[in-house]
């Protein structure tokens, strides 16, 4: 049994696409931060102008050129400290950052003070306990590397680059999730500087309302994580397996998938992405953390659907996986990406939508994935953690990539009309895929937990210290 009283308190990887950005980029701000670091200020500053600057604004999302104030890499939690304290002493705005992959690039704002937490990279493993102390500024692959010396893993996310912080404070979706939940429900407690500099311990036991909030209410809205502690799992080889249809068959695989891949084994997980192509293939890709050999029973069901392949499976060890599907190194790439749950299945005609609006894409890289859940997320309520949408079967992600500046509006305008279409069967969004353009974002990132969530916002952030384009309205309610 594992014990759970905490410690402590403190899609698209392989493209082949290189950006070439925007046609041209603002000037940045001009410089009205001192250009020495001031005592009260520690951690590795960075201003406009200093070198290094220009790398370190740079947001994941190439889409953006932003050019903040300036930024903190923070190695302690007395670095954050200090950093909130001294942006709220000089009256400048201020944005947190751990892995920088807000889709939207809101982690790095024009004028704002930067506290990136890049530097608390700490992971100590206690395994008697069965637990894991994570540094906020932890990656999504160095995390599952540090953790397998020991065995041990979290249900965590794919993409190798993004933040433990933010993965974790907006839910945490991935392969192991049907199994042991979302990322979140394996939390056991997070340090957290609040909006006066504080250092706030929050579990259970301790502001249990903050701990509530944080599971699931998305980053940037209480105060700025510092470090999390982790219940975590025994891990060893798992198999995977891969499915291959030709695109035509398209309608009739996302029916089977649907009624399939959110109910089948929890320790199976299948996802499917179709790219816009139109002709070719799509596949289907999955990670069952049990033996191989029970895999071609449990996969029938979806072979049964189109003229599938026949499956590829093999056994590797767990961290072999996370490395495959975390693919090759992807930089510069321009995106635009939108969310939604769906929470029965689709009707034939809302799959046709989908695929006739597949086949209408402007950019042959676009495409769209689907993500099975139920199993153990279902299982936790929908009040339980901040988290709403525990019920639906699956989320959706329209996803489109572009080479150049001049196929931007085109792309964005795909994944905006093709969310719109879909709405009548598919219903909020998942905060983690931040999307500037949705509509009423507060009610489809948090649904009914949203009243109780701007609560604890104005109990801990009265002043909106932490109040970015997507930061909770600090209203009582």
């Amino acid at each position: 049994m594992i014990p759970t009283h905490p410690i402590t308190r403190r899609a698209f990887a392989a493209t082949g696409i290189v950006a070439l950005g925007r046609a041209f980029a603002p000037s940045p701000p001009a410089a009205a931060l001192p250009r020495r670091q001031p005592a009260q200020l520690t951690g590795r500053v960075i201003w406009p102008g200093d070198p290094g600057y220009e790398a370190a604004r740079q947001p994941f999302n190439t889409r953006f050129a932003r050019f903040p104030a300036g930024i903190v890499v923070c190695s302690s939690a007395e670095d954050v400290q200090n950093a909130v304290r001294w942006a709220r002493q000089q009256g400048i705005p201020l944005c947190a950052r751990s892995g920088g992959h807000s889709y939207e690039a809101y982690s790095t704002l024009d004028g704002s003070l930067v506290i990136d937490v890049g530097g608390l990279t700490e992971a100590v493993v206690d395994t008697a306990r069965g637990q894991a102390v994570v540094g906020a500024g932890v990656r999504m692959l160095d995390c599952y590397r540090r953790l397998w010396e020991y065995g041990v893993t979290i249900a965590g996310g794919t993409c190798p680059g993004v933040g433990i912080a933010g993965l974790t404070l907006g839910g945490g979706i991935g392969f192991l999730s049907r199994q042991y939940g979302l990322t979140c429900d394996s939390l056991l407690a997070v340090d957290l500087v609040g909006a006066n500099g504080d250092l706030l311990g929050s579990s259970a036991d301790e502001n249990p309302d903050l701990f509530w909030a944080l599971r699931g209410g998305g980053g940037g809205n209480f105060g700025i994580a510092t470090a999390f502690t982790f219940r975590v799992h025994p891990i060893a080889d798992v198999a995977l397996c891969t499915i291959a249809w030709p695109w035509d068959d398209a309608a009739e695989v996302i029916d089977a998938w649907q009624h399939w891949a959110p109910f089948v084994d929890p320790r199976l997980t299948v996802s499917l992405g179709i790219a816009a192509t139109g002709a070719g293939t799509f596949a289907a890709t999955g990670q069952f953390a049990g033996s191989a050999s029970e895999l071609p029973s449990l996969l029938a069901p979806l072979l049964g659907a189109g003229s599938a392949s026949p499956p590829a499976i093999e056994t590797i060890s767990f961290l072999a996986a996370a490395e495959r599907f975390a693919g090759p190194p992807v930089a510069g790439v321009p995106f635009k990406n939108a969310s939604a749950f769906v929470s029965e299945p689709l009707p034939p005609a809302a799959i046709a939508t989908l695929v006739d609006g597949l086949r209408a894409a402007p950019t042959a890289s676009n495409l769209v994935g689907l993500f099975p859940l139920r199993g153990r997320i279902a299982a936790v309520g929908p009040n339980a953690t901040a988290f709403a949408h525990r019920h639906a079967l699956f989320d959706l992600q329209y996803q489109a990539y572009w080479q150049h500046p001049s196929e931007e509006a085109a792309d964005v305008a795909w994944v905006r009309d093709l969310r719109a279409a879909m709405a009548p069967h598919a219903s909020g969004a998942y905060v983690n895929y931040v999307d500037a353009d949705l509509p009423d974002w507060e009610t489809a990132y948090y649904g009914e937990n949203l009243a109780r969530l701007t609560r604890v916002k104005a109990r801990y952030d009265p002043d909106r210290v932490f109040g970015g384009p997507r930061a909770l309205p600090g209203a009582t309610g």
